[in-house]
């Protein structure tokens, strides 16, 4: 009697471990505010292109000789206009219902239009006022029958997150 008991009592702290794990895995969030960066779970609302190249003359005046200079200047990717509503927030804290962002992308269409659900990285250009998206980052997320959010493979937000910031955002100055 003693010994399932015991046995029962082990079973309940190992489930409650568990659970709690579970818990802090899908409300990891963090901030820094120094950093221009938002991770945020977002749903797909509308992914539509637009011509980078439109607008690209800029006519200005030599300042030595008083000629006038025409500059022309090339994107080599396709732009993206993209609307996501914010589900959740991963990384800063965007205080928004839904996100408007500009995307480039140099193979075609961005990979993240073909998932329901995914975790977009980006940045805030404060001089233009416009969020651009980090190119080429993004995690496919589902919600698991339990509430909490996995990567396609089973990994934790906090998982995919810590990824991204040890080898790619670092690598590209982001993070140190």
């Amino acid at each position: 009697m003693n010994l399932t008991r015991l046995i029962i009592g082990i079973v309940i702290v190992l489930v409650s471990c568990k659970s709690s794990q579970t818990e802090q895995e899908n409300d990891f969030k963090m901030s820094n505010n120094t950093v221009n960066l938002y991770a945020f779970i977002g749903k797909k609302i509308s992914v539509s292109e637009f011509d980078p190249n439109e607008n690209n003359i800029k006519i200005e005046i030599d300042s030595i000789t008083g000629d006038t200079i025409q500059r022309v200047s090339y994107v080599m990717d396709k732009g993206f206009r993209n609307k996501y509503s914010l589900v959740k927030n991963v990384f800063n804290d965007l205080k928004l219902d839904t996100i408007e962002f500009v995307a480039y992308d140099h193979y075609g269409r961005p990979g993240f239009e073909n998932y329901k659900h995914v975790i977009l990285y980006i940045s805030l250009n404060k001089e233009k006022n416009l969020y651009y998206h980090q190119k080429y980052l993004f995690d496919p997320v589902e919600k698991t029958k339990n509430g909490t959010w996995k990567g396609s493979n089973g990994e934790s937000i906090k998982a995919l997150f810590e990824e991204k910031k040890k080898d790619v955002l670092t690598a590209r100055g982001i993070f140190e």
